[in-house]
């Protein structure tokens, strides 16, 4: 039997310790003062009241019974794992004994977990043990799912993770009943990957679906693009590029076109008023191929502004005067036997696809491309659409689909913005996570989460990059300074994020496990078992009744 350590300048300690003493001496000063009572009474009263005391100090001091764990390797597996998947597993390792998640007692040295559904109450008297654990990945579950849990209006959503099926299926990305993307799942790995173009601001809501399966709802916060400076730079706007500067100028941006009717005389159209002289650069040029040598354009291209070409109608020799003009290295060969391709609804594209090159980089599905062109302030990036028309989009009155082409085709053409905030996303509730921040204008030394404050270090790596280390413990939609929001998913509700944050915490635990059995002593083989607090309130009853009953038997 040992007894835990004892904090002697505790003030609880010294009043517990005079509080003994009384119940110590009181009771033998009155037994011995009585008057009639036989020397065989006082013995039997005086040996109850030091039983009840030693009770009273046993409930104080609390001693545990110190006992080996038997050697030898025991399987414990979830309640949900098929019976058959046990006996695999025990086979496999050898093993005598397996027992279900709900009977065990923990009787044994070494633990071999088969699942991830544990109740926080076994994991607790697993300290004393050696932990092993083995995922049981069960048909149709997801073992891994991230996205980003803040990300602005146009970029790209990038929802990736590994699910595996029996039989394959097709796994589909939605808002609300409209499909945003899908891909059929093959191969063993059942990896996959999901991208869109962020449309909606503020707090959003998606579904991962399985067939006609809803799998979980991903959560995320959309922030509202950087208000932009767009220049128009074309010799007679067209019905396409006039759709395009309206609905820029409806997104908040500061368009002009520039119309150049002879040599030295031309027109302008304005659409939301710029704040900035006339001698400022736009933040993006739109042209085409016959104005990617105007002055405007170079001198953009010099100061690191980005630069979309579209509206080409002889794409070779297009391209090679783009190429010429702006530095770049485009090259294109037209399909065989093909007059125009049919991209999408009512989206047509020239006839021809890009040369893949180091350092070009595709936009979404769309038959556009984006390269870096040397300047002098930094590397401006080009982009080249082969695309025809897209106005029609606009005209069906399909704007949803007009709005998520050309934030999806602007998206990589953005300027550097500022104070952007990275929150991998699930965030779960008591699992810690990083929070980064990038380009910040100011750096703040902490920041808010709901009601918890992280500290900001600065990232090894990247100069301008901070980041911080928060374990939420508020579930739902949780403030970030004040300004964004992130949702927390708690671990006990429905769905396949709950599996995965189950499958978390049980890495983490055996992870620790690992860490902390190469470096304890055989002893810590012995687990301690304190009693019970019934025994010791079943006891105060018993003594205080029989002191009770004792002057009534005389």
């Amino acid at each position: 039997m040992t007894i835990p350590p004892i904090d002697y300048t505790a003030p609880l300690f010294w009043i517990i310790g005079l509080l003994l003493l009384a119940l110590l001496a009181l009771p033998i000063c009155l037994v011995s003062r009585q008057q009639g009572a036989s020397p065989t009474r006082r013995a039997t009263r005086l040996a109850l009241h030091g039983l009840l005391w030693l009770v009273l100090l046993g409930m104080a001091v609390q001693p545990r019974w110190r006992t080996q764990l038997p050697a030898g390797r025991v399987l414990v597996v979830a309640d949900n794992v098929p019976g058959a998947a046990a006996d695999r597993v025990r086979d496999s390792l050898h093993l005598r004994e397996v027992i279900r998640a709900r009977s065990f007692r923990g009787a044994t040295d070494t633990v071999v977990l088969l699942g991830q559904t544990f109740p926080d109450a076994l994991l607790a008297r697993l300290a004393r043990q050696v932990v092993n654990w083995i995922p049981y990945d069960a048909p149709n579950q997801l073992q891994a799912l991230t996205w980003q849990g803040v990300v602005r209006r146009g970029e790209l959503q990038t929802v990736s993770g590994q699910l595996q099926t029996a039989d394959g299926g097709m796994l589909r990305l939605r808002y609300g009943q409209q499909q945003l993307d899908s891909t059929r799942l093959v191969g063993s790995n059942g990896t996959f990957l999901l991208r869109y173009p962020v449309f909606t601001q503020g707090q959003t809501s998606l579904t991962l679906w399985l067939d006609d399966t809803l799998l979980d709802t991903l959560r995320f916060v959309a922030r509202p693009l950087d208000r932009l400076r767009v220049r128009f730079v074309l010799d007679a706007p067209d019905f396409e590029t006039r759709t395009l500067a309206n609905w820029l100028g409806q997104q908040g941006h500061r368009v002009e076109l520039t119309n150049t009717l002879s040599k030295g005389i031309g027109s302008a159209l304005t659409i939301n008023a710029p704040t900035t002289g006339a001698n400022t650069l736009p933040d993006l040029v739109i042209t085409d191929p016959a104005n990617v040598g105007n002055a405007l354009v170079s001198k953009a291209v010099a100061a690191g502004k980005n630069v979309l070409v579209l509206n080409l109608s002889r794409p070779e020799t297009d391209v090679a005067a783009i190429n010429r003009a702006l530095s770049t290295r485009w090259q294109v060969r037209r399909i065989p036997g093909k007059d125009s391709l049919q991209v999408g609804p009512s989206l047509v594209a020239l006839p021809y696809r890009f040369v893949p090159a180091p350092g070009t980089l595709p936009v979404g599905n769309y038959p556009v491309m984006v390269q870096p062109a040397a300047g002098q302030s930094g590397a401006s990036r080009v982009a080249v659409s082969l695309l025809t028309e897209t106005f029609p989009l606009r005209l069906s009155g399909d704007s949803a689909t007009y709005d998520r082409l050309w934030l999806g085709l602007l998206a990589p053409l953005q300027p550097t913005s500022v104070n952007n905030m990275g929150v991998g996303a699930p965030l779960i509730q008591q699992q810690p996570t990083y929070l980064t921040l990038n380009n910040p204008t100011n750096v703040p030394s902490t920041l808010r989460v709901g009601a918890d404050t992280l500290a900001l270090r600065p990232a090894p790596i990247n100069a301008r990059s901070w980041a911080g280390l928060v374990r939420p413990m508020q579930a739902g939609w949780q403030s970030i300074q004040d300004t964004l929001s992130g949702y927390v998913y708690a671990p006990t509700q429905a769905g396949a994020l709950a599996q995965l944050a189950q499958r978390k915490k049980i890495a983490a635990m055996t992870a620790s496990h690992r860490r902390y059995d190469t470096h304890r002593p055989s002893t810590a083989r012995f687990v301690e078992t304190p009693i019970p607090d019934w025994v010791w309130f079943m006891a105060v009853l018993l003594l205080l009744a029989s002191l009770w009953v004792e002057p009534k038997l005389g």
